[in-house]
């Protein structure tokens, strides 16, 4: 969902061909932004909650060196992305405080799909 997000409105996307601590490169105008792609089914009262490190016997988070964004899915299908300095060091984050990232699905339409733009997506 993710990369499909990212092509329809008008960004090329390509994947590491080896492991790598992001999911995909977003090429935004000149410049390719390593993606990581976080879900959440995870709901706290009237927050998701969503985890940014990845899973193993201890947790591990992403730093700038690493990654630019996360794409954040949560389980009603909202969308978020979010610059890693917005996180960086964080663990676990409730996405009702990051409502500002979250990202409208209905702002790409055919007429739009394919312009290049010169910075991140629309949020």
């Amino acid at each position: 969902m993710a990369a499909a997000w990212f092509e329809l409105c008008g960004y090329h996307v390509s994947w590491p061909l080896e492991p790598s601590r992001y999911d995909l490169l977003a090429w935004i105008g000149d410049f390719a932004r390593r993606i990581q792609v976080k879900t959440t089914t995870v709901k706290q009262g009237a927050s998701w909650t969503v985890w940014l490190s990845n899973t193993g016997r201890t947790r591990r988070t992403y730093d700038p060196d690493e990654i630019d964004y996360f794409f954040v899915i949560d389980g009603d299908f909202n969308y978020y992305l979010i610059p890693i300095a917005a996180v960086g060091g964080l663990t676990a984050i409730q996405l009702s405080a990051y409502r500002e990232y979250l990202v409208q699905r209905e702002t790409v339409t055919p007429s739009t799909a394919g312009t290049d733009r010169s910075g991140p997506p629309p949020r």
